[in-house]
């Protein structure tokens, strides 16, 4: 009996995670070979530093022209009574709002940012008193676009903390974000999705990553 519970559990955690068939992006299975350990690899900024765990950043497109600029955290649903869309600014000037980077709660005493290890992500930017919690990043469907978003809210720690830099070009210090279900061995690139109907680029799970670049706040 105990066996029939646990295979009905593990089916239904299945059928909730993010399913290909349902939406419009597969699932990118990270490589577990060939790459150097995670403590070996810190994540650099733009000049090479270090980025400290709890200090303020942008995030902006590493692909310049049409690519865009920093990550800014914008009102879109008017349904909601804060912010809470992640977007990229069309601007190749703007960095976007400053955010901060924290290892996840396995690792408190980390210093450093670390590549392929699970961080959570939060706008350190001024609110109403209303929103001051509501700058955490998780991962929301849409039923009406069948996206799975990017968004910013009172995501508890054990849900945010499901993401991770991983590394795109070690040369260039080039970037890309994934989020990963708890209990898979399944990671998804974060990528950009243009909204036509609001005209702006937002991020959502993703076949394709945004690939980005890291800015301490004082450039």
């Amino acid at each position: 009996m105990k066996a029939l519970t646990l295979a009905l559990f593990l089916a239904l955690s299945l059928y909730l995670l993010p399913n290909p068939a349902h939406s419009r992006f597969n699932p990118i299975r990270l490589p577990t070979t060939h790459e150097p350990p995670s403590s070996e690899t810190p994540v650099l900024d733009i000049n090479g530093d270090e980025v400290r765990a709890g200090g303020n950043y942008y995030m902006v497109s590493a692909i310049w022209g049409a690519g865009g600029g920093g990550l800014r955290l914008a009102h879109l649903d008017t349904m909601s009574k804060c912010a809470s869309d992640v977007i990229v600014s069309p601007n190749d000037l703007d960095n976007g709002d400053p955010i901060t980077i924290t290892p996840a709660a396995a690792d408190p005493e980390s210093t450093v940012v670390m590549a392929s290890t699970y961080q959570t992500f939060r706008f350190n930017i001024a609110t109403n008193k209303l929103c001051v919690n509501n700058v955490n990043w998780g991962i929301q469907h849409d039923s009406a676009s069948g996206q799975y978003f990017l968004k910013a809210g009172e995501f508890v720690s054990d849900n945010s903390n499901q993401f991770k830099i991983e590394v795109v070009d070690a040369n260039l210090n080039f970037y890309k974000l994934t989020y990963c279900q708890f209990g898979s061995d399944k990671c998804y690139n974060v990528g950009r999705f243009h909204d036509p109907m609001l005209r702006t680029t937002r991020l959502a799970l993703s076949n394709s990553p945004f690939v980005f670049v890291i800015k301490p706040t004082d450039v």
